[in-house]
This record gives structure tokens, sequence and C-alpha cells, in this order.
């Protein structure tokens, strides 16, 4: 008696993960989409543009001395007043955040060799500017604040929110995919089918300022000392990638 139970246990055991597997290549099978596997593969793109509403700024000290003291001195007092004059222009201390900070040697070449010639010392923020109409008192209150000493590497303009824009340069790209698979479609004289797989990509793409715009600026206020900025537009671009089955 206990030999047939041993046996029907082992035959239990044998059948149970035949039955998984068959039920595990079923559910695959129901969820994947059949295809005939004749497919047509088509790019769509969509792009949409907006006015930035932030800004973002890289600027700081560099400063050069003969120590490492007396540079590391002047670059913190120096920067300590830029810091301050962001937060006088409403900038947020949540939006000011420290991107870089460095202490080279300085050295002169010559015949007889290297000379040590005094230390450099670098340190910039990145600020983040969500009032636009005082960007230009900001550049110039922090380029006041640093002096000789200011360093203004980029500015970068954004659209904090770009959820609504992304949303319909998406539609944008997918029907262009889809006008294109059609075209094709019709074409080759077949019946386009349902999409198969999606796939996007997103990037931005914010122009440079043009210089005649920067110019034309200045001149129409020749009153104003103030740096004159031209914010442009962003457009953002959706691209697709879409395979459509034929029918």
């Amino acid at each position: 008696m206990m030999r047939k139970d041993y046996w029907l246990l082992l035959i239990a055991i044998l059948v149970i993960p035949t039955l998984t597997a068959c039920d595990s290549r079923l559910a695959t099978e129901l969820l994947t989409p059949s295809t005939s596997g004749r497919t047509i593969n088509v790019n769509g793109s969509g792009s949409v543009t907006g006015d930035p509403d932030i800004a973002s700024l890289n600027l700081g000290v560099s400063v050069q001395k003969e120590t490492v003291a007396e540079a590391r001195e002047d670059a913190a007092s120096s920067m300590t007043a830029l810091i301050e004059t962001l937060m006088a222009n409403n900038i947020d201390e949540k939006d000011i955040s420290t991107e870089n900070f460095s202490i080279y040697p300085q050295y002169d070449w010559t015949e007889e060799g290297r000379i040590l010639k005094g230390y450099r010392v670098n340190n910039t923020v990145r600020a983040k500017v969500r009032d636009l109409d005082s960007l230009s008192d900001v550049i110039d209150d922090a380029t006041e604040a640093g002096g000789d000493y200011i360093v203004l590497n980029s500015i970068q303009f954004m659209i904090e929110d770009t959820t609504d824009y992304q949303h319909q340069a998406r539609t944008l790209a997918v029907k262009n995919a889809e006008a294109k698979a059609q075209t094709l479609a019709e074409a080759s004289g077949v019946t386009l089918g349902k999409p198969v797989t999606i796939s996007e990509n997103t990037y931005y793409e914010s122009p440079p300022i043009p210089y005649a715009a920067v110019a034309e600026s200045a001149a129409d206020d020749s009153a104003r000392s103030s740096t004159p900025i031209v914010p442009g537009e962003q457009t953002i671009t959706v691209n697709v990638t879409i395979v459509y089955e034929i029918q």
C-alpha cells in the first residue's frame, strides 16, 4: 500500500510542472498580439513651440592670488555678495545650488621650467530665475557684486512644465506616422492594420539669442543701461516609431 502511494506521489510531481508550463504558454499566447509577419515600420515627428517661463543662470567668481588663503578669502567675499544680490532679487534659496568649487595652482612656463605664480579659486552656482522680467536686473546686480571676479558661464531658458506641450507634440507625431503608413499601404496595394509596437523620444530645443534682436532691444531703450535679454522660444519635439500590421 505504501509503495502504491509513493508511485502516485511521484506521478503527481511530474505532471504538475507540465500543466503549469501549458498554462504559462497559453497565457503568453493570449497576451501577445498575433501578427502575420507582414508589417510597415514608420517614423513620425511632431513639434510645438512655447514661451520659456524660467531661466537658469550658471554664474560665479574666479579669483587668482599669490596664496590659496588670499584667493579663497576674496572668492568667498565676492561669492557671498553675489548670492545676497540673487536673494535680494527674489530668487529663493532653494533655487540656488553650488555647481563647482575648485582650487588650482597657476604656473608660468619658462625655459628653466615652470614657475608657480599663484592659485585660482573658482566658485559657481546655478540659479533659477522664475520672473524673466527681472532677469536683466539679476545679471546686472550679480555683475556689480562680483566685480572683476564675476564669471557668467551660461543662460538657459526653459519651460518649467512641458506636460501639455508634450501631449500636443505626441499627438502630432502619431498622426504624422499614421499618415505615412497609410500612404505606404495604399501605394503598395495592401490594407493597413493596427499598431503592433510604439516607441517615442522627446527632446527640447532652445534656439540661441539672435545678435540682431539683442542690438535692436538695446537701441530701443538707449536710456536704460541694463543688460538686454531675449528669451526667444523653446521647441518641444516628439519622435515616434510605430510598427503597423499589414492585413
